[in-house]
């Protein structure tokens, strides 16, 4: 069971806050709160973990691993996310964990325990709701990497995270992001000269401004 401390940040948190008190003194008699140091593994691929988690604060990045032990970067979540199997949602599948899972920084997760927070959604159409947004917005990540690795060329991966995540882009370090777009970082910083030279972006302090955002859209729509 949570404290009192902890029962506030369940309360607070946007996939709660619609809810009555007493369902949210329900959802923390089965909920804790936990927190991660940077480089922590949440859960590796194929572990069988009966539990969804929401990240309070902080950043875990998913990631697999290829035959050759190669790590294959797929995506990032932030504050304020539900990390979940949706067979976690339903008695009728069990899937295993579909990556790994390991935070980027010193972060605070909530844990849930999938039975009773099942039986809580069937019960709540204002919490079923809010999952069901949760589950677009994970859906709507899955075609945002599909059309990333599959479709994209390196310039449209560069284009496309300007466009749609440029805080994280002035963020990281130049291998990061080569790293996270699946493109060397010779070929991001070609592609980074090629914009610059077109008047499309400039570099100030190692800081990207976007001078023509409509430029960069053209590149990837």
């Amino acid at each position: 069971m949570l404290n009192g401390d902890s029962r506030e940040i369940v309360a607070s948190l946007p996939l709660f806050d619609s809810l009555a008190p007493h369902d949210i003194d329900t959802i923390t008699s089965f909920c804790t709160v936990k927190n991660y140091q940077e480089g922590d593994v949440l859960f590796y691929e194929k572990d069988n973990k009966d539990s969804i988690y929401y990240i309070i604060q902080g950043a875990v990045k998913f990631y697999k691993v290829d035959r050759f032990d190669n790590e294959i970067f797929l995506y990032k979540l932030y504050s304020h996310s539900l990390i979940y199997n949706v067979s976690k949602l339903t008695d009728k599948f069990f899937v295993s964990c579909y990556a790994n899972a390991e935070f980027l920084e010193e972060s605070q997760i909530l844990i849930i325990q999938s039975v009773p927070f099942r039986q809580m959604i069937y019960n709540n159409h204002q919490l079923m709701g809010k999952i069901l947004e949760e589950s677009f917005s994970m859906i709507q990540q899955m075609q945002c990497i599909i059309s990333r690795d599959v479709v994209f060329d390196g310039t449209a991966k560069v284009a496309h995270m300007l466009v749609n995540d440029l805080q994280t882009f002035n963020k990281l370090k130049k291998h990061e992001i080569a790293y996270m777009l699946h493109i060397q970082p010779e070929t991001l910083s070609r592609i980074l000269n090629k914009l610059t030279r077109n008047g499309t972006i400039e570099i100030e302090k190692n800081n990207i401004i976007i001078l023509n955002i409509q430029e960069l859209k053209d590149i990837y729509e």
